[in-house]
């Protein structure tokens, strides 16, 4: 009867324990996540502006947001803007409805309609 040798399988480290895996997976979000770009009054002041813009004729809007440490681009029109709980309703191309706290914004764009012909 031959040895049967697992080979490396047996020098795995063991992740069984599910506490250890999700500790794990914490630091590795903890080790890319990126710090909060400091923005100015200035650069709020034409980011509100641009915001506005795109909300009055109806523009796409892209907006780069920082979340929990990392970066997220939207896509879409500006359904609403809210001056008093400072939010942003974005509607997505897909449809879905995003909504945008103003001091997450890390950067904004509008594309214009005109490009496209």
């Amino acid at each position: 009867m031959p040895l049967r040798d697992r080979g490396k399988i047996k020098w795995l480290p063991a992740h069984f324990m599910p506490e250890h895996r999700s500790m794990l997976r914490k630091l590795e979000n903890e080790q890319k996540a990126q710090n909060k770009p400091l923005i100015d009054d200035y650069e709020l002041e034409e980011y509100d502006n641009k915001i506005h813009y795109a909300m009055e004729f109806s523009f796409l809007l892209k907006v780069k947001v920082w979340r929990e440490g990392f970066f997220h681009e939207y896509k879409g029109r500006v359904n609403r803007l809210d001056g008093i709980s400072r939010k942003i309703y974005l509607e997505l191309e897909d449809g879905d409805l995003e909504k945008i706290i103003l001091e997450e914004i890390a950067g904004v764009e509008v594309e214009d309609q005109c490009r496209e012909s």
